[in-house]
């Protein structure tokens, strides 16, 4: 695993020691969550937790977070599905937490049960179909899920509506990550899911551009309707 993301990993560890290589890839993921939300919801909490990961680092060192980034979407390109790049570097640097339970499924393994659970016949009817994922981690299952539909000719995109919920800022921000890059509409929430908990909730920029508002809109309001008339 090493070696399929050589680049990135010896761009992570560009301190020779001065850094944790861990704290570096947890703040490059948080920078760059908050650099693509901010973009289309600008909100000064995140704009402060930006500024304040900024302040560690020289100039010099942040250009190599820039790096990073072109680095990741230069992965992205090579592969012609999607990818769990964050989760597969996080497993890798050992940033899971044993003591919280983190050990994430691989891509091949979420993309066998996507097949098992999500195909044509189930969204065939719907003008889209809407997925969660309780314990997101780096979003494996729903990147997988929009694999599973590319395949199929489905499009992912404008039919495919994910939430995805992490207690971990970090997991919830490689969701955040993985899931604009691929262009997967939908939104992330920080929060414990068994008490309904959401400390933060991020849209992807594909919900925006997607118009998903209206979408969610017109189907509940579709939904109303029938209701009344059953009734």
């Amino acid at each position: 695993m090493q070696n399929k993301y050589k680049k990135i990993m010896e761009l992570l560890e560009f301190s020779n020691g001065k850094y944790n290589v861990k704290d570096i890839f947890r703040d490059f993921v948080i920078m760059f969550a908050i650099a693509i939300k901010n973009k289309f919801k600008y909100e000064q909490i995140d704009e402060d937790e930006y500024l304040r990961i900024v302040k560690r680092y020289d100039k010099k060192e942040l250009d190599i977070f820039a790096k990073l980034i072109a680095e990741m979407m230069k992965e992205k390109l090579r592969e012609d599905k999607i990818q769990d790049i964050l989760g597969e570097i996080f497993m890798t640097i050992n940033a899971n937490s044993k003591r919280n339970g983190q050990f994430f499924t691989p891509i091949h393994i979420a993309e066998l049960m996507a097949e098992i659970t999500l195909n044509e016949e189930n969204i065939k009817n719907k003008n889209f179909i809407t997925v969660q994922d309780t314990s997101c981690g780096s979003g494996v299952m729903i990147l997988a899920m929009a694999n599973n539909l590319d395949k199929q000719g489905i499009d992912y995109k404008n039919r495919l509506l994910a939430e995805c919920r992490d207690i971990d800022f970090l997991c919830f921000c490689m969701t955040y990550i993985q899931l604009s890059l691929s262009g997967i509409s939908g939104r992330v929430i920080l929060g414990d899911t068994l008490q309904d908990e959401k400390r933060k909730i991020f849209y992807t920029p594909q919900y925006y551009i997607g118009n998903w508002y209206e979408k969610i809109k017109e189907r509940e309001e579709i939904k109303d309707g029938r209701e009344q008339k059953k009734c």
